[in-house]
């Protein structure tokens, strides 16, 4: 993801969320990968794009998370760095089965995890595995995935998309009140932790 592309994330979600008759989302990757994190070369270099670029990704994520629209993940590839953050703020995650990896990838590569990404995995990974994911930049296989915390369901690649729609209808049903309500109510205090951890 370069800066352009995360924009029109951010866009896409701002335009959705404004459209009264959309009531759930559906996120998608390739077939070969989900996400495969931010573009590297921007960030290698530095400065004020590789800034904005991570200022663009935390609001991105932050807005996802406490947004008033439940996401559905439908994982087919990789996910990792910004992929498996991206898979953290969706309410519910599918993953085809398959021979790919899920996880965070920054440490193994020479960068620190940020403070966001790693309040992110502290609430919704499994306790267990949350330093063998946020310090030790282990990847995980898809089954792996699920246990750690990153899936929630598995299904043949096939049936990926159509579950996922599925799903999205099902949570387009809830009622948007009590649906945003409660996100508050859960991930308040965590809301509260990224929005202070953005401007770092």
């Amino acid at each position: 993801l370069d800066l352009e592309a995360v924009r029109g994330l951010r866009d896409a979600l701002r335009e959705a969320t404004a459209d009264e008759q959309t009531r759930a989302l559906v996120l998608a990757g390739r077939d070969d990968a989900f996400c495969a994190g931010l573009d590297t070369k921007i960030l290698a270099v530095g400065g004020e794009e590789s800034a904005a670029l991570l200022a663009e990704t935390g609001a991105l994520l932050v807005e996802a998370y406490g947004g008033p629209l439940p996401l559905v993940a439908a994982c087919a590839g990789h996910a990792v760095a910004a992929g498996a953050m991206l898979l953290l703020v969706c309410d519910l995650r599918l993953g085809a089965s398959g021979d790919y990896r899920l996880g965070f990838s920054e440490v193994a590569n020479g960068l620190p995890l940020p403070r966001l990404p790693a309040l992110l995995a502290r609430e919704r990974l499994d306790p267990r595995f949350l330093q063998r994911a946020a310090l030790l930049g282990t990847l995980w296989d898809p089954e792996q995935a699920r246990e750690v915390g990153f899936l929630d369901l598995l299904v043949p690649p096939e049936a990926l998309l159509d579950s996922a729609r599925d799903e999205a209808e099902r949570l387009a049903a809830l009622p948007p009140g009590a649906y945003t309500e409660s996100v508050e109510a859960v991930r308040g205090p965590t809301l509260a932790a990224l929005r202070e951890a953005l401007p770092r």
